[in-house]
């Protein structure tokens, strides 16, 4: 990816307190948000699929397509009890 200064980089701003919020707790041990924020926009980026992949099952599956057979006679009823 080619580095541009800071300065001439257009600025982000974040408007939700929640991702603020998550961005401050992430960003300590010596990350900066800059870092943080370009890592999470890549790994979304590598998970994105396409519609057809987002809607195929994740397993194939396996439908009996033959209809069963037409019963014309009905048992008969026992009024036995």
């Amino acid at each position: 990816m080619n580095r541009t200064a800071r300065r001439n980089q257009p600025p982000i701003t974040i408007r939700s307190a929640r991702a603020a919020a998550l961005l401050r707790r992430l960003a300590t041990g010596g990350r900066s948000q800059v870092e943080i924020i370009e890592e999470a926009l890549e790994y979304m980026a590598s998970q994105r699929r396409t519609i057809a992949q987002a809607l195929a099952p994740p397993a194939p599956l396996d439908f009996e397509w033959e209809p069963g057979r037409a019963q014309i006679a009905t048992p008969a009823v026992d009024f036995s009890d």
